[in-house]
């Protein structure tokens, strides 16, 4: 919620998690990996929402609204 169609994010890794039944959000950086999963209760990004300005802020604020 809140967020526009390709929110911008920051990455600083130089490895990628594949994407799975679990992804609930990829990114494509010379190919598609998953940037977020959700398993059960259990939720992961592989970015930094802290450090990704009004869209970290946005993802951060959906996650303690919805889980």
């Amino acid at each position: 919620a809140g967020l526009p169609a390709a929110p911008w994010c920051y990455f600083v890794h130089s490895y990628a998690l594949p994407v799975t039944p679990a992804t609930i959000a990829t990114c494509d950086y010379g190919g598609a990996f998953a940037a977020a999963a959700r398993a059960g209760n259990f939720l992961a990004v592989q970015f930094h929402p802290e450090r990704s300005a009004s869209a970290g802020a946005a993802i951060l604020a959906n996650f303690l609204s919805r889980y």
